[in-house]
């Protein structure tokens, strides 16, 4: 049985067309958020037109099938190359690619102006997509050692076999006893590399699919994990976490600390410079405050201009010394720029677990608390939960830390900012 080439380019062509439309449609709707689907989808509207080309050409050696489809077929490749460079988010090699686009169609003019043998249009074709397919499936599957997501290493795989594929072709041609003159020779090994170059075809559109599906995946968890504006958890996500350490902590016997942040008189940033000031001041403060925690620090915000710091394995004086670092550097940073009026600076509560806290709740009450304190007392000061007593944990309203201040450890400085 042999298989009919003119029949298999012609399926390949109306079956990419298809592909090409449904990745045009999303594109429209989430160019945005993920890279390299109009390079996919003009890869597959090229794959068709190159396919058209050849299928509907009355002899192999016609111009347009020799030199248009087959530099279309390159021209595939490439882009389903930078597709995938732009999708992970690489930076495009485009100069190999173009080049490689460039150089293909030179030669196959040359060939054509020659009347070259059929082999040398067959190892032309078959070299540039071997580089290009080859370049396509190691970015997706090296280095090995890497944990990558299962659609990547499909997508990889079906590169790979590709790429094989163009290699027995170009093998077949050059060392086979009898090889195939022309394009529709009635030739089985032709068929059977071209129909499984069809379904490997196919596949890599499923496979790149998929990835962008995995690629939204992780793009909705990141949204739900992290604030918008600043970067850093959010809420939710520190809840989460804060009940796992605390399970951890409670598991090894460790110590466990919060810190509650607010910036101080926020408000009258927004009113004074509008609220894309004050949003710039926020994402200042975050980067301010970050390269100053401990790796295993977490650092969120709260909403509005409330923030809180997880710290595993920290005492309160631990926790006093990173909050006390921080107040000292927002003040000397004077957000939201050294002219403005009145700067803001940082009212931090600080409170430690307790042997009798089986939930986050509790220890977060307490350093608000801490830091209700910290603002009533004058603000741009640190205030430890375990400094109140229980009769100003439950009446902040005119709690005052002056006999905090004096239990203070030594060398923490608390300075009330000026009314």
């Amino acid at each position: 049985m042999t298989l009919d080439v003119r029949t298999i380019l012609l399926l390949m062509a109306f079956t990419a067309v298809p592909t090409a439309l449904v990745l045009l449609a999303v594109s429209r709707f989430y160019a945005a958020s993920v890279r390299g689907v109009k390079h996919w989808t003009g890869a597959n509207i090229a794959l068709a037109a190159g396919l058209l080309l050849l299928g509907l050409s009355q002899t192999a050696n016609d111009f347009l099938a020799r030199i248009g489809g087959n530099t279309l077929l390159v021209l595939t490749t490439a882009l389903y190359y930078l597709a995938i460079q732009r999708l992970l988010g690489d930076r495009p090699n485009t100069r190999l690619a173009w080049s490689m686009v460039a150089a293909a169609g030179v030669i196959f003019a040359l060939l054509w102006s020659m009347a070259a043998p059929y082999s040398l249009a067959v190892g032309t074709l078959s070299i540039a997509l071997i580089v290009l397919t080859g370049l396509s499936a190691a970015r997706l599957l090296l280095p090995f050692a890497d944990e990558k997501p299962v659609s990547h290493r499909f997508t990889g795989l079906l590169f790979l076999i590709g790429c094989t594929l163009m290699a027995l072709r170009f093998g077949y041609i050059l060392l086979a006893d009898n090889p195939p003159t022309h394009l529709f020779a009635s030739n089985f090994w032709q068929g059977l590399i071209l129909g499984g170059a069809h379904i490997i075809t196919m596949l890599m559109s499923l496979g790149f699919a998929l990835m962008i599906v995995d690629q939204l995946a992780a793009e909705l968890n990141r949204l739900a994990t992290l604030d918008a504006l600043t970067g850093i958890g959010n809420r939710r996500v520190f809840y989460a976490r804060a009940e796992a350490e605390l399970a951890r902590c409670r598991r090894k016997n460790i110590p466990l600390c919060v810190l509650m942040i607010d910036l101080d008189r926020f408000k009258s940033i927004n009113d004074a410079l509008g609220h894309a000031a004050g949003d710039d001041t926020l994402r200042r403060f975050t980067a301010l405050v970050g390269p100053h925690l401990r790796e295993y620090d977490f650092f969120a915000r709260l909403g509005g201009e409330e923030f809180a710091v997880l710290l595993p394995d920290a005492t309160e004086d631990v926790a006093l010394a990173i909050a006390e670092r921080l107040r000292e550097l927002t003040e000397a940073e004077r957000l939201p720029a050294p002219g403005f009026a009145v700067p803001t600076t940082v009212s931090i509560g600080a409170a430690q677990l307790l042997g009798g806290e089986l939930a986050i709740d509790p220890l977060m009450h307490r350093a608000d608390q801490a830091l209700y304190a910290a603002k009533s007392g004058g603000r741009n000061r640190v205030v430890a939960a375990s400094w109140l007593n229980e009769t100003a944990l439950h009446e902040t309203a005119s709690a005052s830390v002056t006999s905090g201040t004096d239990a203070a450890p030594a060398g923490l400085t608390l300075q009330a900012e000026a009314e």
